[in-house]
This record gives C-alpha cells, sequence and structure tokens, in this order.
C-alpha cells in the first residue's frame, strides 16, 4: 500500500505556543504560518502605469537602449598603460589571479575591490575616483606644509593659573629716576656759569656750548664728569626709608645707582641676591622725597619720579615699561608676571625661520645675556662708534673704545638711528624664553595728615613725614600665579604623521596597515615568489641529474 499522500489532503497544521511577551500587538494584520508567499497588495495606481507602458512598449525600448549602452561601455577602448583596467574574460577555465588583483582582493584602501570581478566602465570609473582622491590628499598635504613653512612656530597658552616657584617671585629690576636732570645745589657747588641752552639737560638733545660764555669747557672737564657732578643723588637723598616684606630694611642694601644713556642718574632695586623670610606678597614699600627745591631742569611740567620696569641684565631704554609717579601721592604698583619657555623642537629650526634666538645662542660683548633691547642697544653704540668715532658714557661699550667729549656732542645728536636701521644691520631677533610684568596702577592724593602708624606699629619709618612733597610707593605682585605661555613648532614629527594620517584616512581611508600591504604586495611577496621558483628549478635540475646518473 503508498504510503504516499494524496494531493487533495489537507495540510497539516502545526500549533506554535508563543510566550506573553512574543505576541502580536496588532492580531489583525497576522498571517497563517503555512502561506509562505508574499501577500498579495492591491493594484495601485503606479502598478498601472507601469503595465500601461509594457504595452505600449516604452519600458520594453527603454531596457533594450540600456542594454546597448552598457554593451558599448564594456567595449570602451584604452590606452596600454590601463590595461589592467580592462575587464578578464573568463572562458570557464580557472585563470590564475595576477598580483594586482590579489593585491585588490585583500587591499584595506577604499574602492580597490572593484578591480576584481567588475566591468570595464566601473573600473575605469572608480579609477578616476582614486586618481582624483590622491591628488585631493597631495593638495591639502602641501597646503599644511606650506602653513607650517610660513608659521613654523606657535606659542600656546599652556596655564593661565600657574604657581609661581621661589625663582619666579624674583621682583624685576625697579628703576627709580627722577624727573629733575639736573641739581641745582649741585649748580651752584661751584658757582658754574652755564648758559641757558644748558639746563634742559646735558645730553645730545638741544645743547651748543657758546664759547663767549663762561662754560665748563673752560674747568676742562669731560663729559662723563660733568653728567656725574650735576645730576641729582636719588639713591644717597632721596630714597628715605625702605620696607621689604613688612619689615624695615636698609635702602642702601636693596638698591643701588645705575646710569641710563636716556635718563641719565638712577636707583636701581634687583631682589635677586637678597633672601629675607617672609610674604612676598607684601613686597616692597619706599618713601621718595621729590626735593622741589633742588630743581634746576625737568622734561616734565610735573615734579616726582619715574619708575623704570626692566630686565634684570638689561639696560633702560626708550622702550623701557615706565609709570610716572607725581609728588603727594601714594602708589600702588601691582606687578603680573608672564613667562615664555620654549620647548626642545624649537631648538630644531634655523634662527631665521623661528624668529628667535634661544639662551646663550647668540653672545654679546657688554651683557652676559642676550635680549632685543640689549642688542639694539649695542648695535646703536656700534653705529655710533662708526659715524662719531667715540661713544656716550652710559652707552654699553667696549674698554678700548674712546668716550665722547662735550666737542663731539653736535656729531651725537644730528646722527639718530631708527629702529629700521639698527634691526637691519645688526639683526636684533627677540629672545626665545623670556619674563615679562605687567604694571597696574592706583594712584591717591597724599598731604601731611596720612596716618603714620602701619600695621605692625613701625613709627620709625614715617619719621619726618612730609606728605606734599613725598611718594609713597607700593610694589608687589597681584597673584602667587602667573601666566605661563610655551613656544613650540607649528608642526613636529608626531603632529605630521597625525596630520598625514588623518588627511589620507578622510580621502583614501589609508592607515598604516595599508602602508605594510603595499610594501608586502610590491617587496616581499616578489621576493618570496622569486625565491621560491629559484628553488623549484634547483630541484629540477638535481632531479635530471640523477636520473642521467641512473
Amino acid at each position: 500500500m503508498s504510503t504516499t499522500p494524496a494531493k487533495d489532503d489537507p495540510q497539516p497544521i502545526y500549533l506554535i505556543n508563543f510566550e506573553a511577551y512574543l505576541r502580536p500587538k496588532q492580531p489583525h494584520k497576522i498571517t497563517p504560518l503555512q502561506c509562505f508567499g508574499r501577500p498579495q497588495k492591491p493594484k495601485s495606481k503606479c502598478n498601472k502605469f507601469h503595465q500601461t507602458l509594457q504595452r505600449i512598449k516604452l519600458l520594453r525600448y527603454w531596457r533594450t537602449q540600456h542594454a546597448r549602452f552598457a554593451k558599448s561601455l564594456r567595449q570602451l577602448p584604452l590606452p596600454s598603460f590601463l590595461s589592467f583596467l580592462r575587464a578578464r574574460h573568463d572562458d570557464g577555465l580557472c585563470k590564475s589571479k595576477t598580483g594586482f588583483e590579489i593585491y585588490c582582493e585583500m587591499s584595506s584602501i577604499h574602492g580597490f575591490h572593484v578591480f576584481v570581478g567588475a566591468c570595464t566602465w566601473q573600473r575605469v570609473l572608480w579609477w578616476l575616483i582614486i586618481c582624483t582622491a590622491v591628488l585631493l590628499s597631495l593638495l591639502v598635504l602641501i597646503m599644511s606644509y606650506t602653513l607650517s613653512a610660513e608659521t613654523p612656530t606657535v606659542r600656546y597658552i599652556e596655564s593661565m593659573l600657574q604657581p609661581m616657584s621661589e625663582q619666579s617671585r624674583n621682583f624685576p629690576a625697579l628703576s627709580i629716576c627722577s624727573m629733575n636732570r639736573i641739581s641745582k645745589s649741585q649748580l651752584k657747588a661751584k658757582e658754574w656759569s652755564l648758559p641757558p641752552q644748558v639746563l634742559p639737560w646735558l645730553t645730545k638733545h638741544n645743547w651748543n656750548p657758546n664759547p663767549n660764555d663762561r662754560t665748563l669747557l673752560s674747568d676742562n672737564i669731560s663729559w662723563s664728569q660733568l653728567l656725574e657732578s650735576l645730576a641729582p643723588r636719588i639713591c644717597e637723598s632721596q630714597v628715605l626709608a625702605c620696607l621689604w616684606q613688612g619689615l624695615p630694611h636698609s635702602c642702601d642694601q636693596l638698591f643701588t645707582t645705575s646710569w641710563s644713556y636716556s635718563e641719565g642718574r638712577c636707583c636701581t632695586f634687583n631682589e635677586t641676591p637678597i633672601h629675607t623670610a617672609g610674604n612676598p606678597a607684601k613686597g616692597l614699600t619706599l618713601r621718595l622725597s621729590s626735593q622741589l627745591e633742588d630743581y634746576a631742569s625737568s622734561r616734565h611740567s610735573a615734579a616726582g619720579f619715574q619708575l623704570l620696569l626692566h630686565d634684570v641684565h638689561s639696560g633702560i631704554h626708550a622702550a623701557t615699561e615706565r609709570v610716572l609717579l607725581p609728588r603727594a601721592t601714594e602708589a600702588h604698583i601691582m606687578l603680573k608676571s608672564f613667562s615664555t619657555h620654549a620647548t626642545p623642537y624649537v631648538s630644531g629650526l634655523e634662527p631665521a625661520k623661528r624668529n628667535c634666538y634661544l639662551n646663550q645662542e647668540r653672545q654679546l660683548f657688554y651683557y652676559p645675556i642676550y635680549s632685543q633691547a640689549n642688542c639694539v642697544a649695542e648695535c646703536e653704540s656700534e653705529q655710533m662708534l662708526e659715524t662719531c668715532g667715540c661713544v656716550h658714557p652710559h652707552m654699553p661699550r667696549r674698554s678700548q673704545w674712546p668716550l665722547c667729549q662735550l666737542e663731539q656732542l653736535k656729531c651725537l645728536r644730528e646722527h639718530v638711528y631708527s629702529w629700521d636701521q639698527l634691526q637691519s644691520s645688526c639683526n636684533c631677533l627677540p629672545s626665545c624664553q623670556f619674563k615679562r610684568f605687567e604694571i597696574q596702577i592706583d594712584l591717591t592724593a597724599l598731604n601731611d595728615s596720612y596716618p603714620i602708624i602701619l600695621a605692625n606699629g613701625n613709627i620709625s619709618f614715617f619719621k619726618n613725614f612730609n606728605g606734599s612733597d613725598e611718594v609713597l610707593l607700593h610694589i608687589y605682585f597681584d597673584s602667587f600665579s602667573e601666566e605661563r605661555l610655551r613656544l613650540d613648532v607649528y608642526e613636529n614629527l608626531l603632529t605630521f604623521i597625525g596630520t598625514f594620517g588623518g588627511i589620507t584616512g578622510l580621502f583614501m581611508g589609508c592607515s598604516f596597515v595599508s602602508v605594510f600591504e603595499l610594501i608586502f604586495f610590491v617587496c616581499v611577496r616578489p621576493t618570496c615568489n622569486w625565491l621560491t621558483r629559484q628553488q623549484i628549478r634547483y630541484r629540477r635540475r638535481r632531479q635530471q641529474r640523477a636520473i642521467k646518473a641512473n
């Protein structure tokens, strides 16, 4: 008896128990499990339009033309150097794959897999896309290199609140210069008779000695002796009292007399060699006497002092940061520190490219440490020596250089060198690593009723206080932190690798593995294949020799 079921037998129904969470949320859309075909959709307008196009043979005509166009693209002629883009016509036999086809199948670069098993026109299209991606990658890389060459260095803000170290808390050089240029008491000490044009200030400006008048020329005195004799004694007589970090201190130990080509005699403070315990935020407090009765000549309409802020190993020049302190005022000078340091990558660039000099990279003949201001000062002194045969007594000079006398003052006054002239002849670039300070000042009026007792009970500091003629000066740091900047190269080796990888990965999807693949299929694999062929040939020759020997 046959066990084959009849065609009209009903299909078996298998019951499936669904869990509660597997039950459909819309039971009315359930189709029978035994219905495996697609459910018939209702005829829409698009279906009717499609049937209409088939009746009028438009759709059939479009398919025919499309097939002809595709066939013509497949038969597209290519030059000989693009023969690898022609599609292979397989005749049903197993053909060995070329090295290029193997590389395309295994390459991780996007688009190369299309060259295997695709039509000719598809290969040509993808080849154009890959060439375009390579050209765009090269263009962006060249633009990045050009930008790096134009701006080889860049400054970054490393920290806005860098804690100040003990060395960073050292005060800069603070030079106090009087607005008075000629002391009346010194002028009358020898009963000198000077012409009126001498009084503005005995420097290179505004003085032509008159031989008919009884001047200092008849006393056979040098220019340096004249400046030394007439300048007011600031450190000796005008700095009355000093408080360092809230404690009384001897002013002779804090201040030293210094000379400047532009400002004359000054009194300079430098805290570097002084080690005093205390709070550095308290800073320095000074009583300065303007001595209005001793004024014989001044460049300013007011009486008082100038506070000049500069580096410890730099001199004072015309562009030095300064603050005017009129008499009968109390001034609070708050210092904010900024430091710039260079990374080791900067030393690999030439000074002309990075546009700055590192420490000890350029030596100066007068100043121990290089700075742009010191370089310009020495350059101006050398230019003055070449022009006039001498230098100003307070200019940087070598020991064998002659000093100018009063007869040569006219030459110094006529030859004034601009910044462009000095920069072109001496090439004074800025320093790569430096420290600078910014000044914030608050001024208030001062009179004799000012309280003369400090918080710590020190009364001797305000002994014989004269508020109408004195300047009370407070200098301190505004915080215990500084802004730290970093001078770095625009692009080093690591950043170049990142830039190169990002650009090539964006346009072509390349990576380090892609480079290794290319090296492997270009160098390693052909070498291994050659060695294998040589080994096979050697075995064959050995077998033939063995057969002949037998």
